[in-house]
């Protein structure tokens, strides 16, 4: 026999199982040597792909310097927090020292947390709550805690929602101006307008900004103004006599109706933005140590009423979040007999501020397709008394009784977005999906019934927008199209349907140029997702249904279809998010009439198969969604190259967030922690 083999290293046999148990998966897979090379192999580096490794912890493929580059990492914000830690401390140092006699740069030093804020949010209000949240995560005795009682950690948390270069001391100062503007602002504030051109704002702003959501009462105002002005020209042109409150309620006013005044150029006034920025003023005392948590929500619903006219200066959804949890904290949202044996002015007041949040709350849930922040089963308030002894006269009187009927359409609408958009994760038996049929044979003649009872327009005041019949109308068809467009639960309409969605999308878009044309448009943003909406509903229908198609004029199209581009094009002008949507619609509309116009000429009732590709390209870039969540077993017979149904453009749409309308996420500290900045949507 011959010599025995010679026994295998230990050490060699080792390194050849490490090396083939580290090699990269491409090597693996392919079955060569790897190299082993940090971070990538030859061979990975070589052909310019991702050199991958398995772990078992995580079941995934990830790349061989993941772990290294999670350490860097870490590094990276060990050193961040040790940097912002050391700022503290400095910070704290700094605030022992006295503050400049100078009134204009005087800020608060008695908390440590004065000085740190005062640094952070001259360049961003998100710095506010990032450092409410260093105070809450830090261990070591820099800084103190503040607590809610106090209000300032809820004042910080309103002041992040508004978009705006503040400087908030965090103790009261000797001087009142407690928010001082940034030195970048073109405009630091604005003084108080004559009593007569006051009186003329006023007016304005109960006319034509806010009948749809009222927040405050018109004598309630008329006796702000008069102890403003009165105290004003007491103290001969000085602000010390007047309190923030009454400050604050006067210049918010101003700057909402000075909003979206029609000028030359097309902008906005420069007075609002600077009446804003001098209700900003008052409003870190008013948060931090009001008398009343109605006053405190109060504030919040002015705030939350400018920025829905104004949406680049804060975020809308976070403001009427803040607002729905104080609604249900002080009880407004559930009325038990001790409630309702209050005195009528102050019922009425919890009343008003609710169905406001309400309203502010539907509107945006609607409009971005997102969660209830309350469901109306939660709900048995009732509605302000529209006779109660706060109104000064039969127009007032009045004014309130079509505020309390816009209440009961967005309970209608509430209602219709619970059936049919509202996504289950699965019907249960506590959570069962209600009757399609039954519900929608119920649902349309209380639409009706609501369009019949309409108050007399003949009766309200003629400068305001409750005695144009175009805005009813445009509010009333918006709820005929929630519920007959397709959606989530029916994404194929009937016929009938189809009709009824032609017909409603036809007459908003003629309603909305109304609007346009005379001014009396005011949340543009809204404004827009609505005329799109219609517009591409009108498409719909026609491209889906022959009967639509053979019963529609096509210059009744073209008209309609001319009008949507128009007045999308007229509001681009002052909401440049518009301009997107009018140029997808545009494209759209044009191969509609194209297909139109070519079916009539040869006389057939189909001519071939028509397809939409750039047009649809376009349309998808301006409504950014998955339609994954509703993507059906049938491609839609229109569109043969296109593997989605056109109605979950429609969905989508209903639901779009676009990104010039700051509604912001869903609120979470956290989230702020996070970000860097606030988003509304």
């Amino acid at each position: 026999m011959g010599d025995p083999l010679p026994p295998r290293s230990p050490h060699r046999a080792s390194s050849r199982l490490s090396r083939s148990t580290n090699a990269c998966i491409r090597c693996r897979r392919r079955k060569q040597r790897c190299d082993l090379r940090y971070p990538k192999c030859s061979s990975c580096d070589a052909a310019r792909v991702p050199c991958l490794a398995y772990d078992s912890e995580k079941q995934a493929e990830v790349p061989r310097n993941y772990v290294s580059t999670l350490e860097e990492q870490v590094r990276q914000l060990k050193s961040e927090l040790s940097g912002l830690r050391r700022q503290s401390t400095s910070t704290a140092i700094t605030s022992a020292t006295p503050a400049p006699a100078d009134a204009d740069d005087r800020q608060s030093t008695s908390s440590p947390m004065g000085a740190a804020t005062v640094q952070s949010t001259a360049s961003d209000p998100q710095e506010v709550v990032k450092s409410m949240g260093l105070v809450m995560l830090e261990s070591s005795n820099q800084p103190r805690f503040i607590g809610t009682s106090s209000g300032v950690t809820f004042a910080k948390m309103v002041l992040a929602c508004v978009k705006a270069d503040i400087v908030i001391p965090m103790s009261p100062g000797p001087t009142r101006s407690s928010i001082q503007m940034a030195p970048p602002s073109p405009i630091v504030s604005s003084s108080l307008p004559p009593r007569h051109a006051a009186q003329h704002i006023m007016d304005v702003y109960f006319r034509h900004r806010t009948p749809h959501v009222p927040v405050l009462t018109k004598a309630k105002v008329s006796e702000v103004l008069e102890r403003v002005y009165s105290a004003f020209e007491t103290t001969h042109n000085n602000f010390s006599g007047v309190a923030d409150r009454d400050l604050f309620i006067a210049y918010i006013v101003f700057a909402v109706g000075l909003c979206s005044l029609p000028l030359a150029g097309g902008t906005r006034p420069p007075q609002s933005e600077g009446c804003f920025n001098s209700a900003l003023r008052c409003v870190d005392r008013l948060l931090s140590y009001s008398p009343s948590d109605l006053e405190t929500l109060t504030v919040v619903l002015l705030l939350a009423q400018y920025i829905s006219l104004n949406p680049s200066k804060g975020s809308l959804w976070q403001l009427t979040g803040i607002a729905l949890r104080l609604c249900i904290d002080l009880g407004l949202h559930w009325e038990t007999d001790a409630i309702l044996a209050m005195p009528q002015p102050i019922l009425d007041e919890r009343r008003r501020l609710f169905w406001a949040t309400y309203r502010f709350d539907r509107i945006l849930c609607i409009t971005l397709g997102r969660p209830f922040g309350i469901a109306d089963q939660s709900i048995n308030t009732g509605l302000p008394d529209p006779y109660s002894a706060q109104h000064l006269g039969t127009a007032d009187v009045h004014a309130q009784r079509m505020a309390n009927h816009i209440i009961a359409l967005y309970k209608l609408e509430s209602e219709i977005k619970h059936v049919l958009y509202h996504q289950l994760e699965g019907a249960t038996l506590a959570y069962p999906r209600a009757n399609y049929a039954l519900w929608f044979r119920d649902v349309q003649p209380r639409l009706c019934a609501w369009k019949d009872a309409i108050p007399d327009i003949s009766r309200a005041d003629p400068d305001s927008i409750y005695s144009q019949q175009c805005w009813w109308d445009a509010r009333w068809l918006n709820a005929i199209l929630l519920l007959h467009r397709p959606n989530p639960l029916v994404p194929h309409p009937t016929a009938e349907s189809l009709q009824t969605c032609f017909d409603a999308a036809c007459q908003l878009i003629k309603a909305n140029k109304t609007l346009q044309r005379e001014g009396r448009i005011c949340v543009i943003w809204q404004c827009v997702h609505g005329l799109f909406l219609a517009g591409l509903t009108m498409v719909y229908c026609i491209w889906e249904s022959p009967e639509v198609r053979n019963k529609a004029p096509i210059l009744d199209v073209m008209a309609a279809a001319q009008d949507c581009a128009s007045t999308l094009t007229a509001l681009a002008e002052r909401f440049p998010g518009a301009s997107g949507c009018r140029d997808a619609f545009e494209s759209l509309s044009a191969a509609t009439l194209r297909w139109l116009v070519a079916r009539d000429q040869d006389n057939s009732s189909e001519n071939g198969q028509p397809t939409l590709g750039n047009e649809i390209n376009a349309l998808r870039q301006h409504i950014p969604f998955s339609a994954a969540a509703w993507r059906t077993d049938e491609p839609t017979s229109i569109f043969p190259d296109e593997p989605f149904e056109f109605a979950e453009y429609l969905i989508a749409a209903s639901q779009w967030p676009t990104s010039n309308v700051d509604m912001g996420p869903a609120f979470s500290l956290q989230d702020m922690f996070d970000a860097s900045h606030l988003e509304l949507g």
